[in-house]
């Protein structure tokens, strides 16, 4: 399909680079904010970054690209007005990256694409590949964010097909930092296909927790937290971040399975929530991963609401190697 106003010009275009110094408290602070306080991200002088903690790169370190406020979309000829994030994807070589290491950074737009969607019109795909290289010009990390956008505005359509609950939040008997402290850690060897921790329900999902994430990432749309803005814009209140729930999932591995083992972690994110939705997490193991030099894993991980609608699907693989 043609690309609107020749957008496939744009692919390879390169933003930037800038320089991501992992900090210790940043760890600690992000691990927190995604509901994995433990050990592996918490303790030491250099505690391991959780799978997803890259998210807060653009924001923190460089620039959102999200938005073409001083982005590498900034250039590009194209309504961004009503984004969605609609994939999140990181691979590991050489393992996690730790406190204490650098990284030269740099974002480019590796593809453009277009379909028509069912409910918002035509839907534009941007994928912005997001390298990282350390001291030695070594690529350790490569992050995908899949950004989509439409024409059509959320007054225009249907999309609210869910009704959005009334926002009763209860205090009690929760601990809401640590709602998957019940889950025992496995080890690699005893893993085994369809079996895993069992379905984690939270209750009501918080305003504080959105907000709280949101902060954290450094990421600072409105519509996570500002219920004037997001009725202003179409929406019916605020909204959660996929890549908070993508990184609830990430902490539900990791206390099943030590993180250190992940090499490989992606999300798609099938629904918006809102606060009062009544989250739960459920993950399993897919399948065995058997080569000559690799033993590993390939797991399922779903964000749930009412316990059967998909909010968020993340695939990890784990591997000892």
């Amino acid at each position: 399909m043609k690309k609107e106003n020749d957008l496939s010009k744009y692919i390879g275009l390169a933003g930037p680079s800038y320089e991501v110094d992992i900090e210790r408290g940043k760890i600690r602070e992000f691990a927190k904010a995604m509901y994995a306080p433990i050990p592996d991200f918490c303790e030491g002088k250099n505690p391991i970054i959780p799978a997803t903690f890259f998210v807060s790169a653009p924001y923190t370190w460089g620039y959102s690209l999200e938005r073409p406020r001083g982005t590498i979309f900034s250039s590009v000829e194209h309504d961004f007005s009503i984004p969605l994030h609609a994939e999140e994807s990181f691979i590991f070589h050489n393992g996690l990256p730790k406190a204490g290491d650098t990284f030269r950074v740099r974002s480019t737009i590796e593809n453009i694409s277009e379909k028509q969607g069912r409910r918002g019109g035509l839907l534009t795909f941007f994928t912005v590949l997001t390298e990282y290289y350390d001291s030695l010009d070594q690529l350790k990390v490569e992050q995908r964010s899949v950004t989509v956008t439409t024409k059509t505005s959320p007054n225009d359509s249907d999309s609210w097909a869910t009704e959005i609950p009334k926002y009763k939040p209860s205090y009690k008997n929760l601990d809401p930092d640590k709602p998957f402290a019940n889950i025992k850690r496995q080890s690699l060897g005893d893993l085994l296909p369809e079996e895993g921790p069992g379905l984690i329900e939270t209750g009501p999902l918080l305003i504080r927790e959105i907000v709280r994430f949101q902060g954290v990432v450094g990421e600072d749309n409105a519509l996570h937290h500002d219920t004037t803005w997001a009725k202003s814009s179409g929406y019916p209140t605020i909204f959660g971040l996929g890549t908070h729930q993508a990184s609830a999932l990430a902490a539900y591995l990791s206390y099943w399975i030590d993180p250190i083992y992940i090499r490989k972690f992606q999300c798609k994110f099938k629904n918006v929530y809102w606060p009062g939705d009544s989250i739960s997490y459920e993950g399993k193991v897919r399948e065995k991963l058997k080569s000559k030099d690799y033993s590993g894993n390939l797991i399922d991980l779903f964000c749930l609401r009412d316990k059967k609608d998909i909010l968020v699907h993340a695939q990890a693989e784990v591997a000892d190697y």
